[in-house]
């Protein structure tokens, strides 16, 4: 049985804490703080892990991790706090911390930091932790996901139209897709799933690919088009940025929402189509409405359910398990022998405020895959971010190499090249610092 220390001055979050242990098997001790932890351990008490508060009276959880440090006791520590930045977070993992979350934290989650940190091992919890999970595609883990996704799985059934809304590159389409998969999976036949992004068409365009139209409708129409409509019938057709669609598009999409017919171009025929609307759009359609660019009565008839999706950094407990899906995608797509990120690697990520979302988070390991010579992904491997109001300066595919040499270069200059105050500014450790000073071949000006 694993034996673990818990250290924290709330006496309620030592029975949350013991309680949710105990319950894994594992034998707990809770004490008030560091001193406190330090009597003990002075009397030979070993354990698997410590789990520290770091805001403490006596004795902190910095402090305590600086005595194991002093006193060479090689006990892996995680600590949690209310407080949490990314310079606290680094200067943690530079005295030895294993691991580093902050508060509110999601119980599995903990779980699952635990379990890696006792075991060495990345997947193994992860497989049995019922909280990371996989539905119809959607990866997550997250409170907040997982009540999207019980809505998802009771609205797939009917034929009610959803509007997803939400940031872009938060998984929208993904989700769709997700809705769609849970509507037909008891179908015996194959329904489509048909796709249509709007602002990638120009207006009289996009009528003709969403009605379809009949040969000499327009110049250079030579054949018949059936359209996307009649190809999602008896599926599912989805609006990707619906507010894009122009006024035109609009009635006549009206139209087939509410009486289920539509006609192609260059045809006096109407036709009848069964199918399920999704749509999805990243623009305030309110606001839209009252400038008259959206039509009232289309709103009201596309988003009988609305499903807000939050921006990955309100859900980072979802950054963990997307970042091993993806860095077993791009691993097997380059031929690459990379199974995971480390823990340092993973905390410094999950700091970065994600304006681009999961589209952002995707494109960054795909770029870490393909550069790193290690078999784990490290922070070394990670561009830096650029400066935003939430953190120091941060990692992003926005910054490229020569950026980058001119950020670090300027930084140094700046605090006449102390290495300890360009690294505190630059919100990375003085290794981070020295590594890009040798590859970039800085050199005092």
């Amino acid at each position: 049985m694993k034996k673990l220390l818990i250290v924290d001055d709330e006496l309620n979050m030592q029975k949350v804490l013991g309680i949710l242990f105990r319950r894994e098997n594992y034998e707990v001790i809770t004490v008030s703080n560091g001193r406190e932890a330090v009597e003990i351990l002075d009397k030979g008490v070993l354990f698997d892990l410590i789990l520290s508060d770091i805001k403490m009276p006596v004795m902190d959880g910095i402090e305590l991790l600086k005595y194991l440090k002093k006193s060479q006791i090689n006990i892996p520590l995680i600590l949690i706090t209310a407080y949490g930045s990314i310079t606290e977070a680094v200067d943690a993992m530079k005295l030895g911390a294993v691991d580093f979350i902050t508060k509110p934290f999601n119980k599995e989650d903990l779980k699952n930091i635990v379990y890696r940190s006792i075991h060495g091992e990345k997947e193994n919890y992860s497989k049995q932790n019922k909280s990371l999970r996989n539905d119809k595609g959607v990866i997550y883990s997250s409170g907040k996901m997982q009540k999207i996704m019980e809505t998802v799985r009771k609205v797939a059934p009917s034929n009610l139209s959803i509007l997803l809304t939400g940031e872009s590159g938060t998984g929208k389409g993904i989700i769709a897709q997700a809705i769609h998969n849970y509507a037909f999976q008891d179908s015996d036949v194959e329904s489509p799933f048909i796709s249509i992004n709007c602002p990638a068409l120009p207006d009289t365009l996009l009528e003709s690919e969403l009605f379809g139209y009949k040969k000499g409708a327009f110049t250079g129409a030579d054949k018949d088009f059936p359209g996307k409509v009649s190809m999602a019938n008896g599926g599912t057709l989805f609006l990707d940025e619906i507010g894009d669609l122009s006024l035109n598009v609009q009635s006549k999409l009206l139209k087939l929402l509410e009486e289920g017919i539509y006609s192609p171009l260059g045809s006096t025929r109407e036709y009848k189509a069964h199918i399920r609307i999704i749509s999805a759009t990243n623009q305030s359609i309110a606001k839209m409405i009252k400038e008259k660019k959206f039509r009232e009565d289309l709103f009201y008839r596309i988003n009988s359910v609305m499903l807000e999706i939050p921006p990955l950094r309100s859900r980072k407990e979802d950054i963990s398990p997307l970042v091993e899906l993806f860095i077993k995608r791009f691993s097997n797509e380059n031929n690459k022998n990379i199974g995971t990120i480390s823990n340092k690697g993973l905390v410094y990520i999950s700091e970065h405020h994600w304006p681009g979302n999961i589209r952002e988070l995707r494109n960054v390991i795909h770029r870490a895959v393909v550069l790193s010579s290690n078999n784990e992904l490290l922070i070394d491997d990670f561009p830096l971010f650029e400066k935003d109001d939430n953190s120091k300066y941060n990692f992003s595919m926005n910054v490229v190499k020569k950026d980058e040499r001119e950020l670090v270069l300027g930084i140094l200059n700046k605090n006449n090249w102390n290495i300890s105050a360009s690294a505190r500014e630059l919100g990375i450790s003085r290794g981070s610092l020295r590594y890009r000073i040798t590859k970039y071949s800085l050199e005092i000006g």
